[in-house]
């Protein structure tokens, strides 16, 4: 069971919608599927839930004849198709005519408008992945001024939304996390939005776990690099003019670090007494040293 059908499902159970949000529903999945004619509708679907929630909700809002068959379709191997139709008769004009005041276009747009189009166009063109996999939600429309609707109210919503063309059609899509559940909020699936929540808590906290070992490890290998450099200077200082040649402050720290080959500057500075800041003062000096005998050999 895809993570696609699991939100739908969850979305066509949902019965607690107002007017606006049903008009604009309708009105997202009439336009999607090129259902709608100059003096009827024919809107032909493959989901029998989806079918059935626009068959009842069209019910609903009008008195116009409205029919619903079902057939099979043998075009790209067998499924079944549910067809609903109504036909020219009065008050049918008017009834399109009267979808268009639920566009989601403009800026006086109710939220139950802004709802029922969303939902209209997951329910026929939308497509998410579950967050286990990645952080994905897109639209695949089958049309530039449908696209640019639904991209613009997410703009407005301010979403992290880009378009593109994909398979020759416009694809709206997201990747944010926080603003695909905002999505899911909005169209209606409480239940999963919990369950993507969770897992993106989860999702994230491993990767957090995983950078902080990461960068632990890092460290770890930097403080071990810097210690071996430390140790291959002393020695060379040690071999060229004796470690008690040193000012007695340079000649503990570089017998320290001898001693203490694997340890950080701050563990160093904790074994003596003094800042992290003046260990590394220290060896500075003994950098500068190794630094001037490695000139005068080449000199010479």
């Amino acid at each position: 069971m895809s993570y696609t059908y699991k939100v739908k499902n969850e979305i066509l159970h949902r019965c607690d919608l107002n007017e606006d949000e049903k008009y604009a529903e309708i009105r997202a999945i009439l336009l999607l599927k090129h259902a709608i004619n100059q003096n009827s509708i024919e809107l032909k679907l493959e989901n029998k839930e989806i079918a059935e929630r626009i068959y009842f909700m069209l019910k609903e809002l009008t008195n116009l004849k409205i029919f619903i068959k079902f057939s099979k379709s043998k075009k790209f191997g067998e499924h079944n198709t549910y067809v609903i139709s109504i036909p020219s008769q009065p008050g049918v004009k008017k009834f399109i005519e009267n979808l268009e005041k639920y566009s989601s276009k403009g800026d006086d747009v109710s939220e139950e408008v802004e709802k029922g189009f969303i939902r209209g166009m997951f329910l026929g063109c939308g497509y998410i992945k579950s967050p286990e996999k990645e952080y994905a939600l897109d639209f695949f429309v089958d049309s530039d001024e449908l696209a640019d609707e639904l991209y613009n109210l997410l703009v407005k919503l301010e979403k992290k939304v880009y378009k593109t063309i994909k398979r020759n059609k416009p694809l709206v899509y997201m990747r944010n996390a926080e603003d695909i559940m905002d999505i899911i909020v909005l169209i209606g699936s409480m239940k999963e939005f919990y369950n993507y929540e969770e897992t993106t808590m989860i999702k994230d906290l491993k990767n957090k776990t995983i950078r902080e070992m990461n960068w632990e490890v890092a460290n770890e290998t930097k403080t071990l690099d810097t210690a071996r450099k430390q140790v291959k200077m002393i020695n060379y200082i040690g071999y060229k003019i004796g470690l008690n040649e040193l000012s007695p402050v340079l000649e503990e720290i570089a017998f320290l670090r001898l001693e203490n080959p694997e340890a950080s500057l701050q563990e160093l500075a904790e074994m003596i007494g003094i800042s992290k800041s003046g260990i590394r003062n220290r060896f500075r000096r003994l950098e500068e040293i190794h630094n001037e005998l490695l000139e005068k050999e080449r000199e010479a």
